[in-house]
C-alpha cells in the first residue's frame, strides 16, 4: 500500500507541470447516539468518506492521464488512534478514453459500487445496506481496474488485486434501458462469493432504488434493500428498508437540510432488529456536513 501511494504522488508530481491539479473534499461529523442490545453510548462521529483528494487530470490526443489521491480525514480527534495513510481511501494512477479506462492501485469495487449506488443512503451515515449485505471490503490494494463502455448507457468493469495466493476478483455489468439503471456486480475470493442486482429509476421527482445479494461462504445469506429519496425544496428525505432469510430486518430514515450548495444539515435513524436482541441496534444522530 506504501508504495501505490508513493508511486502515484511520484507519477502526480511529474504531472502537475503540464496537467490540470485540483484538491478537494469532505468534512461530515455527526453527534450519535448508538443503542446496540442494553448498552446506549453518546460520541462524535465522523462520517466515514470526510477526506481530501488530490487529482491531476493531462489531456493526451484523444485520452486522459490521471492521478487521484484519497486520503481519509479523522475530523473528530486526528491526533488519536491509527496514523493517516496517503491514499487509503484511492490511490489510483490509469488511463482514459471515450471507449473505458484502466486505472492501477487501490480503488473501490465493483461489488460494493453496485449496492452503494442503489442505497438510498449511499452506505453513508445512517444507513442499513451493510446490514443486510455483504460489503465485502469496500476496496481492493494492488489491484486493476478496467472499464468498459462500448455504447452510450452501457458499462462492463473488471477489477482485481494481485495479493499473492489470495486474490479477489469483482466485476460488473450496468444498462440504462427505459429511465432505469440496471446492474450486476459479482464478487469471487476463493471458496467467497457474492452477487448483486441493483437498479434504480426516477418516478416523478422520487427515485426508487432496489438491490438483493447472494452471499456464499462463511456468511451464507440473501438480502433484500429498498430505497427512496425525494427532494423538497432545500430538503432532501430518505428512508430504506431491508431484509434479509437470516431473520435481519433493517430500517433507516433521514433527512438532510441545504443550507447552501456545499453546506448541508443532517439527521438520520438506523434501526436493526436482530435475531437475538442482544444485536439490536438503535442509532440516531444530528450532524453537519461541508465539501470543498
Amino acid at each position: 500500500m506504501k508504495k501505490i501511494a508513493i508511486a502515484t504522488l511520484l507519477a502526480a508530481t511529474t504531472m502537475v507541470a503540464t496537467a490540470q491539479v485540483s484538491l478537494n473534499g469532505k468534512i461530515s461529523e455527526f453527534v450519535d447516539n448508538t443503542k446496540t442490545g442494553a448498552t446506549s453510548k453518546t460520541t462524535l462521529a465522523t462520517d466515514p468518506t470526510s477526506n481530501i483528494t488530490i487529482s491531476v487530470n493531462e489531456n493526451i490526443g484523444g485520452m486522459k492521464a490521471r492521478v487521484v489521491l484519497d486520503t481519509s480525514l479523522k475530523a473528530n480527534d486526528p491526533i488519536s488512534g491509527a496514523d493517516t495513510k496517503l491514499g487509503d481511501r484511492q490511490s489510483t494512477i490509469g488511463l482514459a478514453g471515450k471507449l473505458g479506462s484502466v486505472d492501477l492501485g487501490r480503488n473501490l469495487h465493483s461489488h460494493f459500487l453496485a449496492i452503494t449506488n442503489n442505497d438510498a443512503f449511499g452506505t453513508l451515515y445512517g444507513s442499513v445496506a451493510g446490514d443486510v449485505h455483504n460489503l465485502r471490503g469496500l476496496r481492493i490494494s494492488n489491484g486493476t481496474f478496467f472499464a468498459l463502455t462500448p455504447i452510450k448507457g452501457v458499462t462492463a468493469t473488471y477489477d482485481r488485486t494481485q495479493s499473492g495466493g489470495n486474490e479477489a476478483t469483482s466485476y460488473s455489468a450496468s444498462a440504462k434501458l427505459f429511465g432505469i439503471n440496471a446492474v450486476v456486480a459479482q464478487y469471487e475470493q476463493g471458496t467467497e462469493k457474492s452477487t448483486v442486482y441493483g437498479g434504480s429509476a426516477k418516478l416523478g421527482n422520487t427515485t426508487v432504488s432496489y438491490t438483493h445479494s447472494d452471499d456464499k461462504g462463511i456468511r451464507n445469506s440473501k438480502g433484500d434493500l429498498i430505497g427512496v429519496v425525494t427532494p423538497v425544496g432545500p430538503l432532501k428525505v430518505k428512508a430504506s428498508y431491508g431484509k434479509t432469510n437470516t431473520y435481519i430486518t433493517a430500517t433507516a430514515v433521514g433527512a438532510d437540510y441545504a443550507l447552501s450548495k456545499r453546506t448541508e444539515l443532517g439527521v438520520a435513524y438506523r434501526h436493526v432488529n436482530a435475531p437475538l436482541s442482544l444485536y439490536d441496534v438503535k442509532q440516531v444522530g444530528v450532524g453537519v456536513t461541508h465539501r470543498f
